[in-house]
């Protein structure tokens, strides 16, 4: 239920809003019930809204959530780390089609890609920044709290 009044160019939504104040009106009133179906809905409404809220939650609500959370956060994540792998195993794939397809043509590019220093500390700090990576990846274990 709309509290602002609508545009004056809509009359549909003036009418929905005349409709939804009359209900509440009738129901602040205490008026007798009337025919009309939507005027009666809406009285439903505003008693339903006039009712205060049952703020009494359990004590263990809060864990009750977080372990609800923690399980949709589970599932999602699997679906997706499963998702990863396949993308992975399929770029590996294709990596190994195309290094068996330009093999000998790669084969010349081998002793000149070696021969060049900075080239091989490139490849070695890329390595070594990979590995940093993986080993201070935190480890998730599941564990009761």
């Amino acid at each position: 239920m709309t509290r602002e009044p609508p545009s004056p160019h809509d009359d549909r939504m003036e009418r929905e809003w005349a409709l939804q104040e009359r209900a509440v009106r009738a129901e602040r009133l205490g008026l007798d019930a009337s025919d009309d179906q939507a005027l009666q809905r809406y009285r439903l409404v505003a008693r339903a809204l006039r009712q205060p809220l049952d703020e009494n939650l359990p004590a263990d609500f809060a864990s009750k959530v977080a372990l609800e959370a923690r399980r949709h956060t589970a599932g999602d994540t699997r679906l997706e780390l499963y998702l990863s792998l396949a993308l992975l195993g399929v770029l590996v794939g294709m990596l190994i089609g195309v290094l068996v397809r330009y093999a000998s043509s790669w084969k010349q590019l081998v002793p000149l890609a070696l021969s060049q220093p900075w080239l091989l500390a490139m490849a070695g700090v890329l390595a070594l920044l990979a590995a940093s990576k993986v080993l201070s990846a935190p480890h998730h274990h599941s564990g009761k709290l």
